[in-house]
């Protein structure tokens, strides 16, 4: 138990280091210097799936071997490359991971790696008289980007695709609230290389992504907690899929970090399991919100 503790304070402290710096790169939300938060960066100390899909993804002999409770972390940041008057270019990366920390039969091995880099175009909306009368003052946000997600295994559990996306996103002046609804049109590819070629089925073409703040704001000017939710549907009358996450933080007070749980039900939560039923629950630590 001790060696497995030590390991989790390990990849704490390593995650920290990466993405908590001194506060003066963290001052208007930088990561660290010239680098952004994108999506969640977290560490879930300790997850649990009951849905075990093990023996139909990697066979009876491996599957059985690996354990429906594990580590599961992303980090997530975003660059710029250009930043112009009318409109930006940037790069993001998110890594999403799943760590068999608790099997010790098998040595602790990483189960699934999923990496996704992109490259964007985005611009500042001008003022939306609608949004603003209805939801308050808000900052409304367009993107275009080209991404990239895989798994970087070879067959027979290799796993990727190529997306263009377009996506809006509202902004509470004063963080109260986000939404953002991004769509997506999947690359083509030879089917000889499709690993996943029903992806969409059960990823489909979009993504609403919403977060709230509840309370009101500390003596920093910061909400300590909040409410996060991500919704995915392929839209299909029969054969309906998608997924459906809730988050909640709450933020240590004088920290860097947050207390943090997080529930999934539903499919694709990463790339080797994208067309399993997945239900699963963690608690740990958010480091960088969405």
């Amino acid at each position: 138990m001790g060696r497995r503790m030590n390991r989790i304070l390990l990849l704490a402290a390593m995650l920290c280091a990466v993405l908590i710096h001194v506060e003066d790169a963290l001052a208007g939300g930088k990561i660290i210097e010239g680098m952004k938060q994108y999506r969640q960066s977290y560490l879930l100390f300790y997850s649990y799936n009951n849905q075990n899909n093990f023996n139909a993804v990697y066979g009876p002999t491996l599957g059985s071997q690996y354990l429906q409770n594990e580590v599961k972390f992303q980090i997530s940041f975003q660059g710029y490359v250009y930043e112009g008057e009318n409109f930006d270019v940037g790069l993001a990366y998110t890594q999403q991971s799943y760590w068999q920390l608790f099997n010790k039969p098998l040595s602790a091995p990483f189960r699934e790696n999923n990496f996704e880099p992109e490259i964007f175009v985005q611009w500042q909306g001008k003022d939306n008289l609608l949004a603003e009368g209805v939801l308050g003052q808000t900052t409304s946000l367009y993107r275009l980007g080209v991404d990239h997600q895989s798994n970087g295994r070879s067959d027979p559990f290799s796993r990727s695709w190529n997306r263009i996306y377009g996506e809006v996103k509202l902004d509470a002046d004063d963080d109260r609230w986000v939404g953002a609804l991004r769509s997506w049109f999947r690359v083509p590819e030879k089917k000889s290389a499709d690993n996943n070629r029903d992806i969409t089925r059960f990823y489909g073409f979009w993504q609403f992504d919403g977060r709230y703040s509840l309370g009101d704001m500390d003596k920093n000017g910061e909400f300590k907690q909040k409410l996060h939710v991500m919704l995915r549907d392929n839209l299909r009358i029969n054969g309906n899929r998608g997924a459906l996450q809730l988050d909640w933080s709450w933020k240590v007070p004088d920290g860097d970090f947050s207390l943090y749980a997080q529930a999934f039900y539903g499919y694709g939560e990463n790339l080797i399991e994208y067309n399993r039923l997945n239900a699963r629950f963690g608690a740990g630590i958010l480091l960088t919100n969405w």
